[in-house]
């Protein structure tokens, strides 16, 4: 018995492993994305040799947080003449990529693949799998998964607090959206729902102030000059009604991408409504 059970496992090992290589064997070995989103899927899934090219903003510590591990890859500026002199075999774009620019790329032969921008954190995990498989890594995407699960699926104690966000022009962003679920994993009801806010729309000062929330997230990034877009933030009324109002700042590279920063997205709100709950 025990003979035959080590045959069995020894057998299983093997076949394992084997397709585990034959999916690396028909891996891309040429990438070219021209999305910062699959950008950043990509630095954090394939091999290095693999990727030929990124986004300049993947690039930019600014705007990125995996700036890092896109040091030393040529960056570009989504335009086809890159992506030719790189002569890919596999081509990642996003759902807003110009569609003259995708249909051109299919005409000229290359292999396209769509990221979609992420609505959920359903999203997230499905585009972070199926990624992780086309480059041949797919135990990759199931760890990445693994861990973004630990932390999101945490769930907090005591009674969700009201928040929303708040940016220049007044804008927030609403249900079905990945921020939305993002805000509910880490204890906060958004009171842009109330209005029925589109995923991503306009949010009148009055509403605001109507809503009464407890936690205001701001963007941190500050203009370099001024502008109109910014001043509804500095109104007297907004800075006199929410004097005592916690806010707290998620940079736009926590949840702008369906990535696995989007869990650390949900600790710097947890940690926020967790301090709200110590206090009251």
């Amino acid at each position: 018995m025990v003979y035959y059970l080590a045959v069995i496992k020894v057998s299983f090992l093997f076949l394992t492993l084997s397709s585990v290589a034959a999916t690396a064997l028909g891996a891309p070995e040429r990438i070219v994305s021209i999305n910062q989103c699959a950008d950043e899927l990509l630095l954090n899934l394939a091999d290095r040799r693999q990727i030929r090219s990124v986004t300049h903003y993947v690039k930019d510590p600014a705007t990125s947080w995996d700036a890092e591990l896109a040091e030393g890859i040529p960056g570009n500026g989504s335009r086809v003449e890159e992506v030719l002199a790189h002569d890919p075999d596999l081509v990642l774009v996003g759902d807003f990529t110009t569609q003259a620019t995708v249909n051109l790329l299919v005409e000229l032969g290359m292999e396209v693949m769509v990221i979609p921008h992420a609505k959920s954190l359903a999203d997230v995990y499905r585009e972070t799998a199926r990624l992780a498989d086309k480059v041949g890594h797919p135990e990759r995407g199931q760890a990445m998964i693994e861990r973004m699960k630990r932390t999101i699926e945490y769930s907090p104690t005591g009674a969700p607090v009201r928040a929303v966000v708040y940016q220049p022009n007044g804008f927030t962003t609403g249900p079905n959206s990945l921020v939305d679920e993002v805000m509910s994993a880490a204890g906060l009801y958004n009171i842009a729902r109330e209005v029925q806010q589109s995923e991503y729309g306009y949010f009148p000062l009055e509403r605001l102030l109507w809503g009464n929330p407890e936690l205001l997230i701001l963007d941190p990034q500050t203009p370099t000059s001024p502008a109109l877009a910014n001043q509804v933030l500095e109104h007297p009324a907004l800075r006199g009604h929410f004097q005592s109002v916690a806010t707290v700042t998620i940079p736009p590279q926590a949840w702008a991408c369906g990535s696995q920063h989007v869990a650390q997205a949900v600790e710097l709100l947890r940690a926020s409504a967790d301090r709200l709950r110590e206090r009251s």
